[in-house]
């Protein structure tokens, strides 16, 4: 009977604390009065939040119609794919969680980047200061009142995003975006957050590619082999979460 017992607690709980770990959290907008955008995150506290143990932290305040989004990521190998494709911002048109106006901050073009990768003069230590001190900008889609493309960092649309790398070990990223920029058609709304990261881009393009052409089906009906490409999460959790709550508009 102890023997029993003691089998099942074994397998018990590990499967409930990976339960918890990967337990879907219903997060909703803070409402910090002030914030200064500048990076460093003072003024959040504890409205920064914890993403999947300690890969992220985040946080999102909506205040007199402005959304500001704070990130935080220490996770050397997630800082890897910051640099690769930077933060991204996607605010849903409405509760449902879709693709709405999309901000991405850090943007370099292939060039920009090229340029900087050969840049032999550059000290190793120091590639990462380069990069954040070379972005070509702001890169925006799908936003009512913003035509889709490269926005400048100085706008006219007070449209603003900081990012600061500390201590060579950790970056904090701010942005905040005007609401009546984006069009939106419900004072509730779904806002996605996160690290835009290849494996993220891949996994969106092969549903994309799926919907788009029912290939499961038609290998199905035409009697051919049904075969899927797995991909697999490099990560310890999703680089990204989805916040819905309502706003006064």
């Amino acid at each position: 009977m102890y023997k029993l017992s003691f089998i099942l607690l074994c397998f018990i709980l590990p499967n409930l604390s990976f339960a918890q770990k990967n337990k879907k959290v219903n997060y909703t907008f803070s409402n910090l009065s002030t914030i200064e955008v500048d990076g460093y995150l003072t003024e959040w506290g504890d409205a920064l939040h914890t993403a999947y143990g300690d890969l992220f932290r985040f946080g999102v305040n909506e205040h007199n119609g402005e959304l500001v989004v704070a990130i935080e990521v220490e996770d050397e190998q997630l800082l890897h794919e910051v640099f690769r494709s930077g933060f991204f911002i996607n605010i849903s048109y409405d509760d449902k969680k879709k693709d709405g106006a999309r901000f991405y901050f850090p943007y370099w073009d292939r060039e920009r980047k090229r340029a900087l990768i050969n840049n032999e003069e550059l000290v190793p230590e120091n590639i990462a200061d380069e990069f954040l001190n070379n972005v070509n900008g702001y890169y925006v889609m799908g936003f009512g009142k913003v035509r889709d493309g490269l926005l400048t960092l100085d706008n006219d649309y007070n449209i603003r995003a900081e990012v600061k790398y500390i201590d060579k070990k950790m970056l904090r990223y701010e942005a905040r975006i005007p609401l009546d920029l984006v069009g939106v058609k419900s004072n509730k709304i779904a806002v996605q957050v996160g690290v835009s990261t290849q494996f993220m881009l891949m996994k969106k393009a092969q549903q994309n590619s799926n919907v788009r052409n029912n290939t499961s089906y038609y290998q199905f009906m035409r009697g051919r082999p049904m075969v899927q490409n797995t991909l697999k999460n490099p990560f310890k959790g999703d680089t990204d979460v989805w916040i819905i709550d309502e706003f006064k508009k």
